[in-house]
C-alpha cells in the first residue's frame, strides 16, 4: 500500500471510531415562558385595582405609581394605561371598589336584623368595623386615602348621597328608641350625629393617628356609645331583649 494510501486508511479507521462511540447530538427547544391566562375586561380591571391596593397599603400614596402597580400585578404599565387612561382614573377605580363594599356591608347589616329599632342599631354600628371586611391591608389603603386631600374630595363627591342615607338610617332608628324607651330630652337628630361622628372619629383612630386602636377596640368603644346613650336597650355586649 503506498504511503499516502496507508495515512488514508488510518485516518479513516480513526474516524470511524471516533463517530462509533460518540452520543447522537439531543435536540434543545427554546423554553416556552409560561402563558398568562387571559382575562376578560372586568376581571383584568379587577385585578388591577386589587394591585393598587396592595401598592396603596405597604407604600401609602406617596409610593403609588403606574410602574409600581405594573410591576405588583406583573403586567405592563401599557396595559394598565389601556384599561385606565391614567394614574387619576385609577385611583378613583380603586377608591369606588372600597367605598362599594363598605356601603355594602352596611347595607347587608340590615337584612335579617328583625323588625326592632335596637337590633338594626346595633348591627349597623358593628357592621362600621367588620373584621371580615377591614382586614389589615384594606385599613392600610384607607390610610393613603384619607391622608391625601383628593381622595378625600373624591369621597365626598361621589359618595356623599351614601353617607346622607346612613345618617338618616341612624336618625329614624334612633327616634324608635326614644320613643320606645320614653327618653327625655332627646333629639334623634343630635344623637345620631353623635353616633356618627363618634364613629368616623374611630375611623380617624384606626388610620391615622400615631397610636391607632385596633378594630376589636373601636367595635368595643362604639358599643359602649349605644349602652350609655341607650341604656334601656343595650349593655356593651348586646341589645336588651326586654327594654
Amino acid at each position: 500500500m503506498l504511503p499516502g494510501t496507508l495515512k488514508q486508511s488510518r485516518a479513516a479507521a480513526i474516524d470511524r471510531k471516533t463517530h462509533a462511540g460518540a452520543r447522537p447530538a439531543q435536540r434543545t427547544e427554546p423554553r416556552r415562558r409560561p402563558v398568562r391566562q387571559r382575562m376578560g375586561r372586568a376581571q383584568r380591571m379587577q385585578e388591577l385595582v386589587e394591585a393598587t391596593i396592595d401598592v396603596l397599603a405597604k407604600k401609602g400614596y406617596a409610593g403609588f405609581t403606574i410602574a409600581e402597580v405594573a410591576k405588583t400585578a406583573g403586567v405592563s404599565t401599557a396595559l394598565i394605561i389601556v384599561h385606565f387612561k391614567s394614574k387619576e382614573q385609577l385611583y378613583f377605580a380603586v377608591l369606588k371598589s372600597m367605598a362599594t363594599e363598605y356601603f355594602s356591608a352596611l347595607r347587608a347589616s340590615q337584612i335579617g336584623a328583625g323588625q326592632r329599632a335596637a337590633d338594626q342599631l346595633w348591627r349597623l354600628v358593628n357592621a362600621e368595623f367588620s373584621e371580615s371586611y377591614f382586614t389589615p391591608r384594606y385599613l392600610a389603603a384607607w390610610k393613603a386615602f384619607w391622608a391625601e386631600t383628593n381622595g378625600r374630595k373624591l369621597y365626598v363627591e361621589h359618595f356623599g348621597a351614601e353617607t346622607v342615607h346612613f345618617l338618616e338610617t341612624t336618625v329614624a332608628l334612633c327616634r324608635k328608641i326614644i320613643s320606645d324607651g320614653k327618653y327625655k330630652g332627646y333629639d334623634p337628630r343630635i344623637v345620631a350625629r353623635l353616633i356618627d361622628t363618634s364613629l368616623g372619629g374611630l375611623w380617624i383612630d384606626l388610620t391615622v393617628t400615631a397610636t391607632p386602636v385596633t378594630i376589636a377596640e373601636a367595635r368595643k368603644v362604639a358599643r359602649s356609645l349605644l349602652a350609655l346613650l341607650f341604656p334601656k336597650h343595650f349593655t356593651q355586649h348586646g341589645p336588651r331583649r326586654s327594654p
